[in-house]
């Protein structure tokens, strides 16, 4: 019996090990799974502790961490901006200012390209290049003179040219050989032509953010009243890029002023979700999520999803129009994805990292 006991204690413990060191093996070796949507978390500034989440929705499960999984070592930036383009993911980063290329594992393919990019915050892609737009070296928050567009050869992982435009660019898009800027500190927009780099602005009620693009290649820009430039007129501007003009407003109260992935469209491109948010008198964010029926050209009369804390993010799963959303407490702190159906109704929630504002899909 005394025998039959230790052979069993024996077993135990040696399966214990083995099994030990298979979990080892697996947290060592870089995943080949690629499905799932990516979480950055743009970290403390300057700390470097920007991570990136990885959540497989799938099999329903999220890793935090996950590049320095890929990768053996942790970021040193902070991420402003994620962008896929040719297989390859991009990381914007600030504190240090750098690209960092990655491929669809990301697996960091390329050391961090520094020169000629200085406080930049989006990009997009176009021909092989990147088209990134810059605040400069000592961006003054006001007119913004010295801000610019950088043109990275992503083959050569070189900053060919840069395109002077004030006014700070912030969010860009491609659309019939032009390069559209939104400005957050002038109420324009630059349109660049990329066969000459000639410049036109078409004027906004208010500074711009971000852009998402319809099914004909017209684009809609998410227009909001900031600090530096107090605006009445916030919402939607649609913009059809053929004549280069702002045709309508769409209207909607308090357009997120955040940095961050504040409106998606979803995979038939028939809705664009934005966040509506603002701070109470205890100066907490609190928001929601706007829907914009692009068939119908208007607003639901109510948000699908409201009263919710420190949001940050947006973004909607391209298999099945769930609706993430990032949430953070502070600026220091791990924050919060949240999924809801598309109806608005709350799936699950996940902590990821320090301070989530940006998602990618990879499939």
């Amino acid at each position: 019996m005394k025998k039959s006991i230790l052979y069993f204690s024996l077993l135990l413990f040696v399966t214990s090990c083995f099994t030990s060191c298979n979990d080892d093996d697996e947290n060592s070796i870089p995943s080949s799974n690629i499905t799932g949507c990516y979480v950055m978390n743009y970290g403390i500034w300057g700390s470097g502790s920007a991570s990136i989440s990885k959540y497989d929705y799938d099999k329903d499960s999220l890793v935090n961490n996950y590049y320095k999984k890929q990768n053996g070592s942790e970021l040193v930036s902070n991420i402003e901006y994620a962008y896929t383009y040719n297989d390859n993911v991009f990381l914007i980063c600030s504190e240090s200012d750098q690209i960092i290329t990655l491929n669809d594992t990301l697996v960091q393919t390329y050391n961090g390209v520094t020169s000629l990019i200085a406080t930049p915050r989006a990009c997009a892609g176009n021909g092989g290049y990147l088209y990134i737009s810059c605040w400069g070296d000592s961006p003054d928050y006001s007119k913004m003179a010295d801000s610019y567009i950088a043109k990275y050869n992503i083959e050569t992982m070189t900053v060919e040219d840069t395109i002077h435009i004030a006014g700070g660019p912030e969010g860009v898009a491609i659309a019939n050989g032009k390069l559209y800027a939104a400005l957050n500190y002038k109420d324009s927009i630059a349109v660049i032509d990329l066969d000459d780099n000639s410049i036109s602005y078409i004027g906004t009620p208010a500074v711009s953010s971000y852009f998402v693009e319809d099914t004909s290649g017209n684009l809609y820009v998410s227009l909001l009243s900031t600090y530096t430039f107090a605006s009445g007129t916030t919402g939607l501007g649609y913009i059809n890029t053929s004549t280069d003009e702002l045709e309508n407003v769409y209207t909607l109260d308090n357009v997120s002023t955040e940095y961050a992935d504040m409106m998606a469209i979803n995979e038939d491109k028939s809705k664009i979700y934005i966040i509506s948010s603002s701070y109470d008198s205890s100066w907490n964010l609190v928001g929601g999520v706007a829907v914009f029926d692009i068939s119908s050209k208007s607003f639901e009369s109510s948000l699908l999803i409201s009263g919710v804390a420190g949001i940050e993010g947006i973004a909607v799963n391209p298999k099945n129009d769930d609706i993430y959303l990032l949430t953070a407490e502070s600026a220091t702190s791990a924050g919060t994805m949240r999924i809801y159906n598309s109806e608005g109704t709350l799936q699950t929630k996940y902590t990821v990292g320090i301070y989530p504002t940006r998602m990618i899909f990879l499939e």
